[in-house]
């Protein structure tokens, strides 16, 4: 079921022309199972698999052991609904994670057992992040208001307890980012906003933050001055889960109906890592890990999870599971487990990994 061996993806791919499959990053997801209602648009994509090496004339990658998994998944969580998009806490002691159409925020310990729901508002689940403390989540929720749906910016407590950060809006495209421990930063209206989360951002200054603009490409906020610096790469491209790495000193991100990239933030330094989504960074910023999905147009057909060195210069295959679909992976603090979801029986699980 699991494969140590590094692989250029699935050999299932095809070299070519074929149709993808995805969803629009700023709405949930509307009704239905995790597999259905796909928004569907052509792109051209280059297999990795052997095959489409060989086509091309290259040489079939050397195999590598330095990073595989210890084993197969063991499951954490699962009840009668589905969880889905498991993020780990920064001390490592819990995971949080949503339902399907990323409805409420939940929290389950690292070793198990039963789960306490936090926040049921609609939308709270999708980019949500942990406070870098562990005490708190940030999330940008919803609240439907007759035939209108209005949005904050809330923080939720481990105890449950909701505060909104700012007041409601009609219109809020941008999600809430960390920028610091006492700072949250959130595009809207084309500038940065820079939010207080507690007494201490009075007397600190918030840091840098790299952000996705509804317009198209990335831009970093100026704590000195409050203002952007928009990157020259990827202007007029819709970008998707940026993922900041752990020293802040690069970001991985989606190119919608592209592939996944690093790349430093004063925009040097770019690596195109090949098809894939979800990414998330080993806590020493040596790999990106992240799921390679394939789709008929409606149905996702297969999703495997697939690490990658930062640099581009090796990648492991770490699930090869035509029967599961494992999906948004999340790398544990310690760096020796990714927690995911599998789409088909709705549950979460832990594969152990090592060098």
């Amino acid at each position: 079921r699991l494969g140590a061996e590094a692989g250029w993806g699935d050999a299932r791919d095809t070299p070519g022309s074929r149709e993808r499959s995805v969803w629009h990053p700023g709405e949930e997801r509307p009704g239905g199972s995790l597999r259905t209602r796909f928004l569907t648009i052509p792109v051209r994509i280059l297999s990795f698999g052997l095959a489409g090496l060989l086509a091309l004339g290259g040489a079939a990658p050397a195999l590598s052991q330095s990073l595989r998994p210890d084993g197969p998944p063991v499951r954490l969580y699962s009840d009668a609904t589905p969880a889905t998009h498991p993020v780990w806490s920064p001390d490592g002691t819990r995971v949080a994670f949503t339902r399907d159409q990323y409805v409420g925020l939940w929290v389950v310990g690292a070793d198990g057992g039963a789960a306490r729901q936090l926040a049921d508002a609609p939308g709270a689940g999708f980019g949500f992040s942990w406070a870098p403390d562990g005490q708190a989540l940030v999330a940008r929720t919803a609240r439907v208001d007759g035939l209108y749906r209005r949005h904050a910016v809330s923080m939720v407590g481990l105890d449950g307890a909701v505060t909104d950060l700012v007041q409601e809006r009609s219109q809020m495209t941008g999600l809430p980012h960390w920028a610091g421990p006492h700072h949250v930063a959130l595009l809207a209206d084309g500038a940065a906003e820079v939010i207080p989360v507690d007494a201490e951002a009075r007397t600190t200054v918030p840091e840098a933050v790299v952000l996705a603009s509804p317009r198209g490409g990335l831009v970093v906020t100026d704590p000195a001055t409050g203002g952007l610096r928009a990157l020259p790469q990827f202007r007029d491209a819709m970008l998707l889960n940026l993922t900041p790495s752990p020293d802040g000193a690069r970001v991985a991100f989606e190119v919608y109906g592209g592939n996944l990239f690093t790349m430093r933030l004063d925009g040097s330094g770019l690596v195109d890592l090949g098809p894939g989504a979800r990414p998330t960074w080993s806590p020493d910023g040596r790999w990106v890990a992240f799921m390679v999905t394939a789709d008929d147009g409606h149905d996702i057909t297969s999703s495997d999870l697939v690490a990658v060195r930062a640099d581009g210069s090796e990648r492991v295959a770490l699930t090869q599971s035509p029967d599961r679909l494992e999906m948004n992976p999340s790398w544990s603090p310690d760096g020796r487990a990714l927690a995911f979801d599998d789409a088909v029986d709705g549950a979460l699980y832990l594969l152990s990994v090592s060098e």
